[in-house]
């Protein structure tokens, strides 16, 4: 059994506010491949029609600790305090933390 920590993050973006928000998310992204380490899995996807699409974040952290760093992060509070003064999310991220059972990652 991994110790790994795995979590899906999920939010809405305000109306109009999609592309602005996936610049931000991919900014992220490019920030926690290149710094964190111990960030295993970092993808940004995006699900629903034009209009109400909702972002889907799949991430695996080596341990507690570096899901607790990444949240620390001064990029991470950037990033959270953009999403408010700028007021692109229309509801609060709901993160629920998940348990593999079976199947794989990848054949990349």
């Amino acid at each position: 059994m991994s110790s790994h920590i795995n979590l899906v993050a999920t939010f809405k973006p305000k109306p109009g506010k999609l592309d602005r928000v996936l610049e931000l998310m991919k900014e992220m992204a490019d920030h926690v491949h290149k710094s964190e380490p111990d960030t295993l899995r970092y993808h940004v996807n995006v699900a629903g029609e034009p209009g109400s699409e909702e972002i889907i974040m799949l991430e695996t952290y080596k341990s507690k600790d570096s899901l607790d760093a990444h949240m620390a992060s001064k990029e991470y509070q950037d990033l959270t305090k953009k999403f408010e003064n700028e007021e692109l999310v229309a509801a609060p991220f709901e993160l629920k933390f998940v348990t593999p059972v079976g199947g794989f990652a990848s054949r990349l």
